[in-house]
């Protein structure tokens, strides 16, 4: 009788712990909740029909409220505690568009919890509220695309939440907002399924709107290390690439900034435009160019000493060029990637370029998987571990 008490008593405690654990493992799974609609915004400068609130929640990165103080705040009420704030901010690259995240205390004093860093910022909060407001701190006005706000639960995986990269991998270093999908494919979500670290680096921000675009789409293409931009001016040379390096105002001014992009984030390869600019694009060209160029550049002290300085020379391992003709390398982008459910890197790139709506909206390009100027082949172009022998995989010969 004894025996067969200790064995039900033991049945019951291993119950109580699977239980338990189903429970935990439900509560971790279980996602929060948009609550926007359930608040309430106020603001000094207020709402009117040409500045309506209703532009930072309508889903549409083309639009925006915006303070009317360059110190103003925006004051948020839910009618249910908030756990988890996003915030996306229409404010062009280079541009001061700092802001605090306050709430507020019984005494009625608001205290920073958490500020920006991003154009896309995602704020956790340890202690639920019903109140807080976003105290702009920037000398420029501060522009709101989109605010999303949560309930408690785990982050929805479409809301970005980004870090910064110290050391990469590989860097994709495109031209515009677009580029990094179509012709590039599935780079970055082949290279983030294996585990890689990918550097996402854009000459151009282009404007305020394909910037955000630019972050949806490396977002769901598996980037969670917050695009870099090097900040030249979206215009076009014509297909003449000493025109383009003029409206850049110089190659001087272009290798110093691309050198400096090469030294902060260290890559071990780079991967980049073709030499003809795909189409004949001049800024597309320009970057091919400046990549072969400050590939040599990085590594040498007496260029550009400042930026030497500050985070030391640096000799990349293996550059490659799209649709080069030399040492080509044909890339799988079909193969199925489990972090992205079985999708593959064609899958994956075709969705992100639907990110891009402003230029889907234009209509001038489609993605498609290969296309006319295919996005699988490539070239390598420098190496300093030897030549590839499988010429498929961008990572070979790097330990």
């Amino acid at each position: 009788m004894k025996k067969i008490l200790i064995f039900l008593v033991l049945i019951l405690s291993l119950s109580i712990i699977a239980a338990g654990a189903a429970a935990e493992a439900l509560a971790v799974e279980e996602e929060a909740e948009e609550i926007t609609s359930l608040c309430a915004f106020s603001a000094a400068s207020g709402e009117n029909k040409n500045n309506p609130f209703s532009r930072m929640t309508d889903r549409d990165v083309s639009t925006y409220y915006a303070l009317k103080e360059k110190k103003g705040w925006l004051t948020v009420e839910s009618s249910e505690p908030v756990w988890g704030v996003s915030v996306m901010l229409y404010n062009r690259y280079g541009k001061d568009y700092s802001y605090d995240l306050q709430t507020e205390g019984p005494d009625g004093e608001w205290t920073t919890v958490a500020q920006s860093k991003y154009l896309s910022n995602w704020h956790p909060l340890d202690t639920p509220v019903t109140r807080f407001r976003i105290l702009a701190t920037s000398v420029e006005r501060l522009r709101i695309a989109e605010i999303q706000i949560f309930s408690e639960g785990e982050k929805p995986a479409e809301v970005q939440d980004w870090q910064d990269l110290d050391k990469a991998d590989i860097m994709l270093l495109a031209c515009h907002p677009d580029d990094e999908v179509l012709w590039f494919a599935g780079l970055m979500p082949v290279y983030a399924d294996r585990g890689y670290k990918v550097q996402l680096a854009m000459m151009t921000p282009a404007n305020e709107e394909r910037q955000l675009e630019l972050l949806q789409s490396a977002w769901h293409c598996g980037m969670r290390y917050y695009p870099y931009f090097i900040g030249l001016h979206d215009k076009n040379g014509h297909k003449n690439l000493a025109k383009q390096y003029t409206l850049w105002k110089g190659k001087t001014r272009v290798h110093r900034l691309v050198t400096e992009c090469f030294r902060k984030f260290k890559p071990e390869v780079v991967v980049t435009h073709g030499e003809e600019g795909e189409y004949g694009h001049s800024a597309h060209k320009a970057t091919a160019d400046s990549a072969k160029i400050c590939l040599k550049y990085a590594a040498n002290k007496s260029k550009y000493p400042e930026s030497a300085n500050k985070y030391g020379t640096w000799q990349i391992k293996k550059l490659y060029l799209h649709e080069y003709k030399k040492n080509k390398v044909v890339m799988d982008w079909t193969q199925p990637l489990v972090s992205f459910g079985g999708k593959t890197g064609f899958d994956i790139a075709g969705e992100a370029f639907l990110c891009h709506v402003s230029q889907v909206k234009i209509g001038h390009y489609e993605f498609k998987p290969v296309g006319d100027h295919d996005n699988t082949a490539f070239g390598l172009y420098y190496t300093a571990v030897g030549p590839d022998t499988g010429k498929n995989d961008f990572m070979e010969n790097i330990n």
